[in-house]
């Protein structure tokens, strides 16, 4: 716009068409055009300038720097477009950023999910197992540790003196003693009027139990109870001592379901229980168990007397019985105690009975048989067993030892003469 403009004036126009004392006007209009084409380039370049230097600034990451060009030509319009093309992107970068935390908060649910479906497996497992309760408790304390966020468990037992704690977890001895302690009984049984939980953080009104986050040294405190058959048996209950904590509604639900998995655990418990004390045979032998043994003894003790007639006693002790099964297992254990059964079996009258008292120990009930009859009936096991196990290597062997009692000869109550049979073994021995 400049050069083009001055070649032309100095070698075709202005030598034309005017003489040449107009050298100075047409300098002078020269200039004029070159400074006037100048100042009309700066005008277009410079905001292409500053629009690029922009542009590298928003790509560098700055969303929220604006591109200060206020025109209303096609520059103006573009930095217009590029400021709401740059908004939109960083609208669109805010809206992702909060689906990534919310994303992130979803995975740590999930993450507790499982972890907490995992706990939850592993206890139906020990449950299905037929565990000991005190191992499903443990199981059930670890795990709600584990995922509740919180530096104490407990789980705490009714009982008819007070309460026990089940298990527990983050708890000194101290304050273990201040939970057994009968004097702040009436605390935890009013927790129990508190279903479907009790409560004690930043979110909690004040109420009868304000007192129990001093007595556990703690601030905050999520209770739940452990009900069985409609009766609360138990109380689980998890806390912390975080300033302005609050318990969330899934904390809550976790809880919840621990409380039902261990109510169950209970009620199981209580179940097998009961079931073992219907049984009355051994459930490897096949022999009666010692509950019935002992039970029946009494019974034919009873009628013995009120007939005036003999009941003998005899009882069977493997003597070298833990030797073989810490030498040859216990396999070879089990099918040497199903053998020595079985020859017992056929060794009986219709009338008699014959059971397991302990691991390595035997007893027979001989109703209507005086001590005489009774001993040649050991001698006759004796014998059997000696042939059952004759083909076997010496240290395979059984050895057995026998005491015999009669009622009423050696005495009338069932307790005393099991006590003086096993008497007669070592004596034997």
């Amino acid at each position: 716009m400049s050069v083009i403009p001055i070649l032309a004036l100095l070698n075709f126009i202005f030598p034309s068409f005017l003489p040449r004392n107009f050298f100075l006007t047409i300098i002078a209009t020269i200039i004029f055009l070159a400074i006037f084409g100048f100042l009309i380039v700066k005008r277009i370049i410079d905001p292409i300038i500053k629009i690029n230097s922009d542009i590298k600034v928003i790509a560098s990451g700055e969303l929220s720097h604006r591109i200060d060009i206020k025109r209303e030509d096609e520059i103006g319009e573009i930095s217009l477009a590029l400021n709401q093309l740059t908004q939109n992107i960083k609208s669109n970068m805010d809206e992702l950023k909060i689906y990534g935390e919310r994303t992130k908060d979803i995975n740590v649910q999930i993450n507790k999910q499982v972890i907490a479906l995992n706990g939850l497996l592993q206890i139906s497992n020990l449950i299905a197992k037929g565990a000991d309760i005190k191992d499903v408790f443990e199981a059930a304390i670890t795990r709600l540790a584990q995922m509740s966020n919180s530096s104490f468990v407990f789980l705490l037992l009714r009982k008819e003196s007070g309460f026990e704690v089940g298990n527990h977890y983050g708890i000194s001895e101290d304050v273990l003693v201040v939970m057994t302690d009968p004097v702040h009984a009436y605390l935890f049984n009013n927790l129990f009027l508190t279903k479907p939980y009790f409560k004690t953080d930043a979110s909690a009104h004040r109420g009868d139990l304000e007192d129990l986050p001093k007595i556990l040294k703690i601030k905050n405190i999520l209770a739940c109870p452990v009900v069985v058959q409609r009766e609360a048996l138990g109380i689980l209950g998890i806390g912390n001592a975080v300033e302005g904590f609050r318990y969330s509604e899934d904390d809550v639900e976790l809880l919840n379901i621990f409380a039902k998995q261990l109510s169950i655990a209970v009620e199981n418990d209580f179940l097998i229980r009961k079931v073992k004390d219907l049984e009355v045979k051994d459930p490897l032998t096949g022999l009666y168990n010692r509950r019935y043994i002992l039970s029946r003894f009494n019974e034919e003790i009873l009628r013995a007397i009120s007939h005036q007639k003999p009941c003998s006693f005899i009882i069977m002790k493997i003597v070298n019985m833990q030797d073989l099964r810490l030498q040859f297992g216990e396999a070879a254990y089990e099918n040497l105690l199903r053998k020595i059964a079985q020859l017992l079996k056929t060794s009986l009258g219709e009338m008699d009975r014959a059971g397991r008292m302990e691991d390595d120990e035997f007893s027979i009930i001989l109703p209507e048989r005086n001590k005489r009859q009774a001993q040649t009936i050991t001698s006759q096991i004796k014998e059997k067993i000696g042939l059952a196990f004759n083909e076997e290597e010496s240290p395979r062997r059984p050895q057995v030892s026998l005491g015999v009692v009669e009622n009423p000869i050696d005495g009338v109550d069932s307790s005393f003469l099991i006590q003086k049979a096993k008497e007669l073994i070592h004596t034997e021995g």
